[in-house]
């Protein structure tokens, strides 16, 4: 009796120290399946023109003040914040360059077929020039489009990818319910923790506040209904989350002052945005570093899209500089409110033609110009062609005088002429016309020789008299100075 006794109190111990390595084991269990396994091969591909502020949004993402701008393809990463994570994950972002030729053979190191799956794309247009953002937002679809074909992707996952973002973009639902929040929270929290089951999206825009009443536990191949889409509405789907934004938003009310938009321009311009997105199924952030709009709500859905994390915020298009519409909120319907608000504009309006260009009045720059010298040579002959024309004789004007003589009459005033009287300072000097042959080159010799010894004369032979303007000298000097001069010889 004893020996059953000790061995009957034996038995429990042995099945408590079982039990106690089954709690643990559970408890570890538990642990390790709510860790959050967030995936490592997320990457956001930003594309934009030049001066579009991509760099510049990057950095502020990241929270770095100090951007550094680089050239081609350039790569950095997002650090993602989880407190309830020890591992950071981290988000890879590929900023191309913003040249489209030069982007186009370096999409393929962004964009590749193994991970298309896990990319976002950020379309980057600037609203320092509101002509130019559709153009710009359809030329990088068009390269994504052209690379995606080049992929030659599996058919059959081309269409499960647009299966998801179409799912998503339909089961889309706004969360302005607490009641949605807070049942929501379970059902983030299984996606964001991996025990679902089946494929989930990679897209999560809507699916973590879709259900009301039920953790969110999808299987494609048989919850995932594809509803009917309105006309215009995921028409030009890439089977990628796209996310459109338009940069320096701070700038509309110069754009009223100097280009005189009004209202209806800019209602006009979301009008044409919203069918741009809504054709790919996009949302739209307009956004301004400087003022800090909009950036903060910009990072937590890129990390919503990427990793499915909750996202709470709703749509925004009271204030027209901070514009947000979601990925499935919009609808043709809700667009088209904003043709009411035209009054001059019709929606079939050319978008070119409703924001022209303006003609820029800056100066011109000469920076790349090249300037071509004249040859010395063909200067000299046309400066001495040009000289000659002016000091050729024979011109009828009376006043005109060759310029020897001016030069003659001047060297003999400056030498030997402050003797004259001041009545033939005075005097006129009426010189004849002269004809290129009217008067021979022995003439010219021996007046300026008479000249000439009447100085060295006066210089030489004591003190000169006066002379009165009736004198024989005066009258012979004068006769002298009327003479032309030796005419020029032209080389």
């Amino acid at each position: 009796m004893t020996n059953q006794t000790v061995v009957g109190e034996s038995l429990p111990s042995v099945d408590n120290t079982d039990e106690k390595k089954g709690i643990w084991a559970s408890i570890l269990h538990d642990v390790k399946s709510s860790t959050k396994k967030a995936p490592t091969t997320k990457s956001l591909v930003v594309l934009g023109d030049n001066e579009s502020g991509r760099t510049t949004l990057v950095a502020k993402l990241q929270g770095n003040e100090d951007p550094k701008r680089g050239a081609g393809l350039e790569y950095h990463y997002i650090d993602i914040k989880d407190d309830d994570r020890d591992d950071t994950p981290k988000l890879g972002v590929w900023i191309l360059d913003g040249d489209i030729v030069c982007s186009s053979p370096l999409l393929k190191f962004a964009i590749k077929s193994d991970t298309v799956e896990n990319t976002v794309l950020v379309l980057v247009a600037s609203m320092t020039q509101p002509w130019s953002l559709l153009s710009t937002l359809k030329k990088w679809v068009t390269l994504i489009d052209e690379h995606i074909e080049r992929l030659k992707i599996d058919s059959t996952c081309l269409r499960e990818m647009r299966d998801r973002l179409q799912y998503d973009f339909q089961h889309y639902t706004e969360p302005n319910d607490s009641s949605i929040m807070t049942a929501s929270s379970s059902s983030s929290a299984t996606i964001k923790n991996g025990t679902s089951t089946g494929r989930i999206p990679n897209s999560l825009s809507s699916i973590s506040i879709a259900s009301t009443t039920t953790p969110i536990n999808i299987n494609i191949n048989e919850d995932q209904i594809v509803l009917p889409l309105p006309d215009g509405v995921l028409t030009k789907s890439f089977g990628i989350p796209i996310i459109v934004v338009i940069t320096k938003c701070d700038v509309m009310p110069t754009l009223e002052k100097e280009n005189d938009y009004k209202d209806e321009q800019f209602d006009f311009m979301q009008y044409h945005l919203r069918k741009f997105c809504l054709e790919y199924g996009a949302a739209l952030f307009y956004t301004s570093v400087k003022e800090k709009k909009n950036i903060d709500k910009l990072y937590r859905y890129i990390i919503h899209k990427c990793y499915g994390y909750s996202f709470h915020s709703p749509a925004a298009i009271v204030e027209r500089d901070s514009i947000f519409i979601p990925a499935g909120w919009d609808n043709p319907k809700k667009a088209e409110i904003l043709l009411e608000n035209l009054h001059r504009l019709k929606s079939t309006d050319n978008y070119s033609d409703v924001f022209v260009k303006p003609v820029v009045r800056r100066p011109l720059q000469r920076d790349n110009e090249t300037v071509t010298a004249e040859d010395d040579q063909e200067f000299l002959s046309r400066l001495q062609l040009t000289l000659n024309r002016a000091a050729s004789p024979g011109r009828n004007d009376e006043n005109s005088t060759p310029v020897l003589t001016r030069n003659a009459m001047t060297s003999g005033v400056s030498s030997g002429m402050g003797s004259q009287t001041p009545s033939m300072a005075g005097r006129p000097r009426n010189q004849p016309n002269v004809t290129p042959g009217g008067t021979s080159t022995a003439a010219n010799e021996g007046a300026l020789a008479n000249f000439f010894n009447s100085l060295l004369t006066r210089k030489s032979g004591g003190p000169v008299t006066p002379t009165t303007a009736n004198s024989p000298a005066t009258q012979r000097q004068s006769k002298q100075f009327a003479l032309p001069p030796r005419p020029s010889i032209t080389r």
